[in-house]
């Protein structure tokens, strides 16, 4: 997805916003700062090492960015967090990116923004959704502007590799009779 006006050279000059600064967010302004974009970030705790200028609030980090990209985890402070009137608050032309959970972003209000050629909303990139299961249904299934994703971005090779390794642990500890530490559904 290019953004309006910047042929060519998508990241160098683009304002990021990054919602969570955590391990996964300031990993992201590190990169994205590496590629020339300007990097504002909001977040609980005060970060020190990102390359990210923080900022006070939502509304002032969803106003002033071409790009929002959510990294926060699903709670009752965040559910619902996204909704009409941040996503009205939005820069014109802006891309919202959620792979950090389902529920964070409100579904219908991201499809009704989408949908609405008036919006300033211009497209987004969605991994998590707020019902995942067989059956999947949202409302931004077959929008043009919205890129889905079946919750494979934290799907890298590492990542893979270190659940691979953790569940090798965890079969050998319970055949050895080591349960401490391993989680175990017993209902």
């Amino acid at each position: 997805m290019a953004l309006p006006g910047r042929s060519g050279r998508a990241a160098l000059g683009t304002d990021l916003g990054i919602v969570g600064l955590g391990r996964t967010g300031s990993a992201l302004a590190g990169r994205a700062a590496a590629l020339g974009m300007d990097v504002q970030g909001l977040s609980r705790q005060h970060r020190t090492g990102t390359p990210a200028r923080t900022v006070r609030s939502l509304t002032a980090l969803l106003t002033t960015s071409d790009v929002v990209s959510l990294h926060l985890p699903l709670t009752a402070e965040t559910r619902g967090m996204i909704g009409r009137a941040e996503l009205a608050a939005m820069r014109p032309g802006s891309i919202l990116l959620n792979t950090a959970r389902g529920g964070i972003v409100d579904e219908q209000a991201l499809a009704d923004a989408l949908r609405d050629p008036g919006h300033p909303l211009a497209a987004a990139a969605v991994d998590t959704f707020a019902h995942e299961h067989a059956a999947f249904a949202s409302p931004l299934s077959g929008l043009p502007n919205a890129l889905l994703t079946p919750h494979v971005a934290g799907m890298t090779r590492s990542a893979m590799s270190t659940a691979a390794l953790h569940c090798a642990d965890h079969v050998a500890a319970l055949l050895g009779g080591r349960p401490e530490g391993v989680p175990v559904v017993t209902a």
